[in-house]
């Protein structure tokens, strides 16, 4: 059930961006902008995440307001809680995977993680990825806090300063494992070289 959930709620975000980072490149190409096929993969993976976080979009005018399940959660580290209580209680791997809250914020640092590796690929500044991360997840959040900026009477999805945090730091995360990653295979690369040269 579970699975099937997770499956179908992440499946549903990676065609959404799939559909509409090809619509944003092959717009580009034909106004003679085109960046390059080499930003696709941040440009799908960010909007992945951001469908991931908006999505199922309720019918407009049906929302019945306020939302219970998204009332603002403002304490940092609350998720913490979760994890707390399933740890105590014993709970085995099947009951972590099946938890919502564990579900999504595994998911969400997982996906930010990515984000931060494909971005090492076009910055090798720290500073950039921690904006980029923060400026993201921020915009994520005030997206859902406002209802969609104003689209809907009130918030349809949970506004969570855990989510701030934990975002963030996986696309900080992630872009430190690409750069050590590049110099891995950068330092390879310059021994090899050096190899046939001898």
């Amino acid at each position: 059930m579970m699975g099937n959930w997770v499956l179908g709620f992440a499946g549903l975000a990676m065609l959404y961006a799939a559909l509409v980072s090809l619509t944003v490149l092959l717009s580009a190409k034909i106004l003679g902008r085109f960046p390059g096929w080499r930003i696709l993969p941040l440009l799908f993976t960010t909007l992945v995440f951001v469908f991931l976080t908006q999505h199922p979009f309720p019918p407009l005018g049906r929302l019945d307001c306020p939302v219970p399940t998204a009332q603002a959660q403002l304490r940092p580290f609350q998720f913490w809680t979760t994890f707390a209580h399933l740890h105590d209680q014993g709970a085995g791997i099947a009951e972590w995977l099946r938890n919502r809250t564990v579900a999504a914020t595994v998911m969400n640092f997982v996906v930010c993680a990515v984000i931060g590796l494909t971005l090492a690929r076009h910055t090798t500044q720290l500073s950039v990825a921690m904006l980029f991360g923060v400026g993201l997840t921020l915009t994520v959040e005030l997206t859902q806090l406002t209802g969609l900026w104003g689209l809907y009477a009130c918030a349809y999805r949970q506004f969570n300063v855990d989510d701030i945090i934990l975002n963030a730091l996986g696309v900080v995360v992630g872009f430190l494992v690409g750069r050590v990653s590049s110099k891995g295979r950068h330092l390879t690369s310059e021994r090899k070289e050096k190899a046939q040269a001898d």
